[in-house]
């Protein structure tokens, strides 16, 4: 009997304090034992007999009702918090909300709410690679190249188990709550940009490519900074080795394939000629005020979300009058058919 009143009262002080019970059903408990008492006991020469146990009973049909009231009226426990929503998947795709079990993520998963703990692995063959972009509960894209697996520690922190986590913050224009990424080498933490982080060889090798601002490797005491245009590679012995890493270089095209389309339905064309030229690594010029004035005139129409960044400018620019071309990391827009650019029709 002892260990079953233990039982019940570790139970009761794990539940924890229960709500108050509203006056108006606690009145109702009471006027239902008023009238049950009236009903067997109401004559005079009996009241005084069943006065004291009386009120012991009533006190008693009371706590039990409440106690039932209490448990129905107990609320259900808050759904788990997301701190990431997926934007874009392509291939093949597990994943697991944190109990350790991986699960095939549906062919098109975007939407789904990502709680903080959850793992997600894209899977890395050359038939079907995987990829995903999230969006971060502070409004940072991060991508999953294929052959990746990583943790989503938290709305701020991805720890890259391996594969490669490009995170993309906006910029310091953007106001977006940065994102690190933890690997073996460290903790790499941005300052307003554009950055990837690689796990190689087991997690002895970890390389940074910073395309735009600069990232801030702490690993213990140490800091090192790391500038757009660079890459620095960290070895399992803790040596650093730098090199370059230009921002429309080829290395950059699986982030440019996993990227979240934009819903170009009513937006501006220079909106769409700023998210390409971030996209692609490319800074963007206009021909002149003419064309400049146009790309902040013209409205698109319609959705791209079955292209690319790369195929998109074929497809868009032509139908606001506007051609353009590439050279030396720049985007440069002219007004097409002017008789000044070669106008560059869809592929």
């Amino acid at each position: 009997m002892r260990d079953d009143d233990e039982a019940l009262r570790a139970l009761l002080e794990e539940a924890g304090p229960r709500a108050p019970l509203p006056a108006q059903d606690l009145e109702a408990i009471r006027e239902a034992a008023r009238a049950e008492w009236r009903e067997r006991y109401g004559g005079a020469r009996v009241r005084s007999r069943v006065s004291g146990w009386w009120i012991a009973a009533a006190a008693a049909v009371v706590l039990a009702a409440a106690g039932l009231l209490l448990l129905r009226r107990a609320p259900a426990p808050p759904p788990a918090t997301g701190v990431a929503s997926v934007e874009r998947s392509r291939g093949e795709i597990l994943w697991s909300p944190g109990d350790g079990k991986l699960a095939p993520l549906s062919a098109d998963g975007a939407g789904r709410t990502i709680p903080a703990g959850a793992v997600l692995e894209t899977v890395g063959s050359a038939r079907a690679p995987g990829s995903v972009a999230l969006r971060m509960a502070g409004g940072a894209s991060v991508r999953l190249d294929a052959g990746t697996r990583a943790r989503v520690a938290s709305s701020t922190v991805i720890e890259l188990d391996r594969g490669a986590v490009y995170v993309d913050s906006g910029g310091p224009a953007a106001r977006r709550e940065s994102v690190a990424v933890r690997a073996a080498a460290g903790l790499f933490r941005s300052i307003g940009t554009q950055f990837e982080v690689r796990a190689e060889q087991g997690g002895s090798v970890t390389r940074l490519k910073v395309r735009e601002g600069r990232v801030r490797l702490e690993r213990g005491a140490e800091s090192v900074l790391t500038d757009a245009g660079q890459e620095l590679v960290v070895r399992g012995d803790g040596s650093l080795e730098r090199g370059e890493a230009a921002a429309d270089a080829p290395e950059w095209d699986w982030v440019v394939t996993s990227a979240p389309m934009l819903d170009i339905e009513g937006a501006k064309v220079r909106t769409f000629l700023d998210w390409v030229a971030r996209e692609r690594g490319w800074r963007l010029e206009f021909a002149d005020s003419e064309t400049a004035a146009l790309a902040d005139s013209v409205v698109l129409h319609g959705s791209i979300a079955h292209l690319t960044p790369a195929e998109a400018p074929d497809v868009v620019l032509p139908s606001g009058g506007l051609g353009y071309r590439v050279s030396n990391g720049k985007l440069v827009v002219f007004v097409a058919g002017g008789g000044k650019e070669p106008v560059r029709t869809p592929r």
